[in-house]
């Protein structure tokens, strides 16, 4: 699932942009930073343990 850039969980989040900075400062590795799609801003990073976590922010928060 990791090579195919698939998530092995997902959360959802009111503030992705918070999450991002405050994991990134603590050492997390992103592999998509927050990016805007249809409905939603995603971010996608490596838990270390070879899998894929995406955090996610739907457009009505």
């Amino acid at each position: 699932m990791f090579d195919q850039g698939q998530p092995a969980v997902m959360f959802f989040t009111g503030d992705i942009k918070g999450d991002h900075e405050r994991i990134a400062a603590n050492g997390g590795t992103f592999t998509m930073p927050p990016t805007e799609v249809t409905g939603s801003t995603i971010a996608k990073l490596n838990d270390g343990c070879g899998n894929l976590v995406q955090i996610t922010q739907l457009a009505r928060w």
